[in-house]
């Protein structure tokens, strides 16, 4: 069995391992508390379903790390940080992609597990427990319920696009007005609440694009393996010079990510060129669109 196989298998099993503690919790959510400000809420179970899959994972990879939301360290099974050497698995957790909608008794949120080594995501899974439904990317490629995906490629008129941004914590009033142009220019916008499940739509072909900004690791990691392995694009970059990281490209002032794509604060997921450099235009860079190989001559 491949490495790619066996780590995908681990987190399946992981997810699988805390879907029916989710199930009864998503029916009984208990308290909220709040991280950032009163958009960005946490409840326990983030906290008791991170540490089911920390433990699942442990045993079944005991000298691997794991980097989830509920903790944004690099931790050994022992609960140490240490940085990753080039052949160390890191695996990307976040124990309830979507909270504000569990919280709120909206099905749409899910279990989101990656894994990566050196500068790439190698198996992914993404759980959606109330559903039963499991997006899974592996060496071999990215399936639903085991039946094997494929992106969407229809032209951008005629594809569905999902994104959260702008958002209360990120957006002008130029981002509110490209917003506009996105639901002017598509068959039509969700906002559905969950980066991962979006991502794995996309994957899916469901959605032809999904794109959003201030995104950490955990958000995207398993998601972006998902289009990646379903035939579809997935582009990050990083507005902030001042974080130079020798897996990008530092192009006018800009990031362009070719490597360690779980970095990126900002990304584009598509099922076609075209539709991906439609979403970096309506993000406010077109010409960071000009600069990514096989994208421009879509614009």
């Amino acid at each position: 069995m491949s490495t790619s196989i066996k780590l995908a298998d681990i987190a399946e099993g992981a997810a699988r391992a805390v879907s029916s503690y989710l199930v009864e919790a998503f029916d009984h959510p208990g308290s909220v508390e709040y991280k950032a400000d009163f958009h960005d809420v946490v409840t326990v179970h983030d906290k008791a379903s991170q540490a089911k899959i920390a433990e699942h994972i442990f045993r079944e990879a005991p000298d691997s790390l794991i980097v989830a939301e509920e903790s944004s360290q690099m931790l050994t099974a022992s609960g140490t940080a240490r940085d990753p050497g080039p052949d160390d698995i890191v695996w990307y957790v976040d124990p309830i992609d979507g909270t504000s909608n569990f919280a709120s008794g909206i099905d749409h949120w899910c279990v989101s597990i990656a894994a990566g080594r050196g500068n790439e995501i190698i198996a992914a899974v993404i759980h959606q427990p109330t559903s039963g439904l499991t997006y899974r990317a592996d060496e071999t490629g990215a399936y639903r319920n085991g039946v094997r995906m494929a992106v969407q490629t229809v032209p951008v008129k005629r594809g569905i696009f999902a994104t959260s941004y702008p958002s209360s914590r990120l957006g002008s009033e130029a981002d509110a007005l490209a917003f506009l142009k996105l639901i002017q220019s598509v068959r039509s916008v969700r906002r559905p609440g969950s980066t991962a499940l979006e991502l794995a739509e996309v994957a899916a072909g469901h959605l032809l694009a999904a794109y959003n900004r201030g995104t950490n690791p955990w958000d995207v990691a398993a998601g972006l393996f998902l289009v990646q392995q379903a035939g579809g694009h997935y582009i990050g970059f990083d507005d902030d010079a001042s974080h130079p990281s020798p897996a990008t490209q530092l192009t006018d002032g800009t990031h362009l990510y070719t490597a360690n794509l779980v970095h990126a604060r900002n990304y584009v997921g598509a099922g076609t060129k075209e539709a991906a450099a439609f979403c970096i235009e309506v993000m406010g860079r077109p010409d960071l669109a000009a600069q990514i190989p096989g994208i421009a001559s879509s614009l």
